[in-house]
């Protein structure tokens, strides 16, 4: 055991001379995220992007699969990483308990909730027209994304569609995000509809680079 922990420290110390860590969480086995993610892993991209293992769906069990991994990869906020967790907050599922838990879970590990309501298509759909409308599911949200990308599903790599729309995306939902406390709402609340706080880790990733518009 002893010698695995050195070898994972001399690996975690060759790739530290190289680049930061950007460590994700997702929800159980989804893959729109991944397959989001994924395309900014290229080899000017000053870090290393890495997903966490585990397959928990409900908030606190993904935060606790996120410590696990930071745990075993030596990969904290002290060695200049950055770690996320993104959470679907979805409608009518009464997870606010839950989500307040995570929370504060990943505060005190230094982890950064990346809320989407009523899911992660949000960021997807603010490519496009700007909207305040609600949505009643996830699958409302899909639905509504495929007035612009028609043969959207889960599983669709929609990155190369999407990339000169970034800074577009990114503007739109700053402008939601204000809406929405300009009218006293929590954006760490379930019932912040719609919204989605995934600009944030594009825009760290991005921060290097120049934003297409």
């Amino acid at each position: 055991m002893g010698r695995k922990i050195e070898q994972r420290s001399r690996k975690r110390e060759i790739q530290n001379k190289l680049k930061s860590v950007i460590l994700f969480g997702f929800e159980g086995k989804n893959k729109t995220e991944t397959i989001y993610f994924s395309k900014f892993q290229s080899g000017n991209n000053p870090f290393n992007i890495r997903y966490a293992d585990g397959n928990n769906t409900d908030p606190v069990g993904m935060i606790k699969d996120v410590i696990n991994t930071m745990k075993r990869e030596d990969i904290s906020i002290e060695k200049g990483d950055k770690i996320y967790c993104l959470i679907d907050a979805d409608v009518n599922k009464n997870n606010q308990t839950k989500i307040d838990e995570a929370i504060r879970l990943a505060s005190s590990e230094g982890i950064e909730i990346i809320m989407s309501v009523p899911s992660f298509e949000i960021w997807y759909r603010l490519h496009y027209d700007y909207t305040t409308g609600q949505y009643s599911s996830s699958e409302a949200v899909s639905k509504d994304l495929k007035k612009y990308i028609s043969n959207y599903d889960k599983n669709s790599d929609v990155f190369d569609l999407l990339k000169d729309r970034t800074s577009v995306a990114i503007e739109q939902i700053k402008k939601l995000e204000k809406h929405h406390k300009e009218l006293g709402q929590d954006v760490t609340k379930e019932d912040c509809n719609p919204y989605t706080a995934v600009y944030k880790p594009v825009e760290y990733i991005l921060k290097p680079r120049v934003l297409k518009t």
